[in-house]
């Protein structure tokens, strides 16, 4: 008798597909609502070939905050022209802000996964980076990696804000020019 050769099933899906197709439902119904067999019936697979890709819903979040982490840096990137830091800055944070604000699902699962205890996506390392580059090109002596924590902190407040609807788009927008113009005087005071 011959020798039985193992079935081999058709993959419908790879990593790419899993992932796009998880962030288009993460923006349509939200961190709350995805779940693994939602993405399965989208993708038209059982629930378990999910498995053979992400470990289970934590994982799959891990792999959604990476990749808005890296759509965040292209957005970022886009915005910066390169010849001018301040305005760079400027841009970087009008960027930064509509993003959460066209994009409030993946803006979510990308800072629930804001960690440094070794557990942060990859991409969130290129975002740091870069925003540490930007505070290195601005005037003064002090620490970069201070002045970044300080321009997160006040960009991610006011995104929280926002998102809060605790003042109007365009208080947040005035709120961040200004502040962002009281952070360049105080170096170029120091």
């Amino acid at each position: 008798m011959a020798a039985r050769l193992p079935m081999s099933y058709p993959r419908k899906i790879d990593p790419d597909t899993l992932t796009a197709t998880a962030l288009r439902l993460l923006e349509q119904h939200g961190l709350a609502q995805l779940s693994m067999r939602m993405l399965a019936t989208e993708l038209g697979v059982a629930p378990n070939a999910l498995y053979r890709h992400v470990e289970n819903k934590a994982a799959l979040e891990f792999t959604l905050a990476d990749e808005a982490g890296r759509l965040l840096l292209q957005h970022l990137e886009a915005a910066m022209r390169g010849d001018d830091t301040l305005a760079d800055i400027l841009a970087a944070a009008q960027a930064y802000l509509r993003f959460a604000r066209e994009r409030p699902a993946v803006y979510e699962v990308m800072m629930r996964w804001c960690r440094h205890d070794g557990t942060e996506p990859p991409s969130h390392t290129a975002v740091w980076d870069r925003v540490l580059a930007m505070a290195a090109a601005l005037p003064g002596q002090r620490d970069d990696a201070q002045l970044a924590h300080a321009l997160w902190a006040y960009m991610h407040g006011l995104v929280e804000l926002d998102r809060a609807g605790m003042m109007s788009a365009a208080e947040v927008d005035q709120t961040l020019a200004f502040g962002l113009a009281v952070f360049v005087a105080g170096l170029n005071a120091s």
